[in-house]
């Protein structure tokens, strides 16, 4: 994450680590390249608004050198702006504020498009006692039950604990369980959920909604009973 103001760092470093990311940062081209070389990188999220050298210029002396995918941040939302980062070699541009889960839909698009396949050791999460280890889909409940997670279940699980800490749509949930084509419609994600829940209750039994991991938001859809997280990213803050 290269940016000039602290706290867009800051703010980006909690978010991006929050969905299974390992984000360093730069306040400009020469710590950026510091990095670089020490370092493998994946993407770069690139402010094209800098005092020295700017993102732009950036972004064209990292297209020709092969560096690696960038999408650019810009306060500026206008065309031709957008067009200039792009002809330099972006794949993306985002313009602040924006949302942080759309940020992240963009990484991910990214990634996938140039052929990004993580040598990273798997994460595990671990949240209200439960651990799930991302390589095996074993959950381990709080008192020590395992439970052997389809793929299907965790590929929902993941959704919640990569995505905001509010209530998300089914439409959201749907498009974001990429690993996984048989529950394609609201009613087949309802069905998943009771599933899981019953698994989830099996493992560790709660005797109050409110205790529920997987909580429903009537007209909206289901939320994942977690910390709430900062998930707009204002222009300067």
């Amino acid at each position: 994450m290269v940016d000039d103001t602290a706290d867009i760092r800051e703010l980006l470093t909690e978010v991006l680590t929050r969905r299974g990311c390992e984000v360093l940062t730069a306040d400009g081209g020469e710590a950026m390249d510091r990095i670089l070389a020490q370092s493998t990188v994946d993407i770069i999220i690139l402010d094209s608004m800098m005092p020295g050298e700017d993102g732009l210029s950036i972004c064209r002396r990292l297209s020709a050198a092969g560096g690696p995918p960038v999408i650019m941040l810009s306060a500026k939302g206008d065309k031709l702006d957008r067009i200039s980062g792009l002809e330099l070699g972006a794949e993306d541009y985002i313009a602040k504020p924006f949302d942080a889960d759309e940020l992240m839909l963009r990484i991910r698009v990214v990634l996938r498009r140039s052929g990004h396949r993580s040598a990273a050791p798997p994460v595990d999460w671990t949240f209200y006692g439960w651990t799930l280890e991302r390589d095996t889909r074993k959950l381990t409940s709080p008192s020590g039950k395992i439970l052997a997670l389809s793929p299907a279940e965790f590929a929902l699980l993941r959704v919640f604990l990569e995505g905001p800490a509010r209530p998300l749509r089914r439409d959201y949930i749907l498009d974001n369980m990429e690993d996984v084509h048989d529950f394609t419609t609201p009613r087949g994600l309802d069905t998943l959920v009771s599933r899981l829940r019953r698994k989830l209750q099996y493992a560790h039994p709660v005797t109050s909604a409110d205790e529920e991991l997987i909580q429903t938001i009537y007209g909206v859809g289901y939320m994942l009973r977690t910390k709430p997280d900062a998930q707009r990213l204002q222009a300067g803050q």
